[in-house]
């Protein structure tokens, strides 16, 4: 069984069950709190000065630096800050970051010997494992959020398939300013005009190499004109019944652009974008960019 047909089981009684009634947990449940005590208190055991910074970040006073003192005094406030803890020891641990960015995982020994035995495993005992084993507690838990493998924090839990695609265009040269939307649209403290402006500066850097590769200030709304007003010159790699017409890719850059009213302050238009919008635009994007990265968006050949 892979890991998306295992995230995707419910027990018996809750196979038939509405998508409605089968909403994914906000915060930290009941039945989360004891096993993401008990996660923090083991991942904090014995690194006192992990656990001093954790407790200045999210304002706890301790006398000295014990994890279940850290616990004790978050879930005093509201047993929801316990994610925030999570989310900051993920930032925070320069050991994690050592193993998921240089170390990585180590082959297994019974690779091969069936389709669900995974090829690489993080050994016994890492602080990877341990965060593997977070990431497998809070979806069985089904909360509403999940590991950020890439940012090193937690993130609101999105359809597998819409992930992986974001994730592949991540890896491309606009990747930088797609993470940081990503992270803006779906942490744990969203900020949808970071978002939005993210998505934007993630278009303009795959675009503008293609489209207007000798511009010294160009922007995605030049980008927009462009194709538009020299739309005979530039094709899609899907021809359709429009001989490749790039009309629909401009349609698609001016939603994002033109729904870009952030950006102006003080214009008659200008508020903060919405969270809907902002997870609307970060998939835009991440479209647009491997469009424009893999050669889907070219010039049209003449004759």
């Amino acid at each position: 069984m892979s890991d998306q047909e295992n995230a995707d089981w419910q027990p018996l009684s809750r196979r038939h069950v509405s998508t409605r009634e089968q909403a994914l947990f906000e915060g930290v449940p009941d039945h989360l709190i004891h096993p993401l005590n008990t996660w923090i208190d083991e991942y904090l055991a014995d690194r006192p000065k992990l656990t001093g910074r954790i407790a200045l970040q999210m304002r706890v006073a301790l006398d000295y630096p014990d994890p279940e003192l850290l616990v004790e005094g978050v879930s005093a406030s509201d047993p929801a800050l316990l994610l925030d803890v999570v989310d900051v020891v993920l930032h925070l641990d320069k050991g994690l970051w050592w193993e998921l960015d240089v170390a990585g995982p180590e082959p297994t020994m019974e690779a091969g010997a069936a389709e669900w035995v995974p090829d690489f495993s993080w050994p016994k005992g890492s602080k990877a494992a341990a965060v593997e084993r977070l990431d497998e507690m809070l979806m069985d838990a089904g909360s509403a959020f999940e590991v950020d493998w890439h940012q090193r924090c937690l993130q609101r839990r999105v359809d597998a398939t819409v992930a992986i695609a974001a994730d592949q265009a991540m890896s491309l040269d606009a990747g930088q300013h797609l993470r940081a939307a990503w992270a803006a649209t779906y942490g744990r403290h969203p900020d949808p005009s970071k978002a939005y402006d993210e998505a934007i500066r993630a278009v303009e850097a795959a675009s503008i190499p293609v489209v207007l590769p000798r511009g010294t200030r160009e922007t995605l709304g030049k980008v927009h004109a462009h194709l538009r007003d020299a739309s005979d010159k530039w094709e899609l790699a899907i021809e359709g019944a429009n001989d490749g017409s790039v009309a629909p890719l401009t349609e698609m850059i001016g939603l994002l652009w033109k729904g870009h009213v952030a950006r102006h302050a003080g214009s008659p238009a200008f508020r903060p974008q919405r969270q809907d919008e902002a997870q609307m635009a970060i998939h835009l994007a991440a479209t647009l960019v491997h469009w424009f990265r893999t050669g889907a968006v070219r010039p049209r050949k003449s004759g």
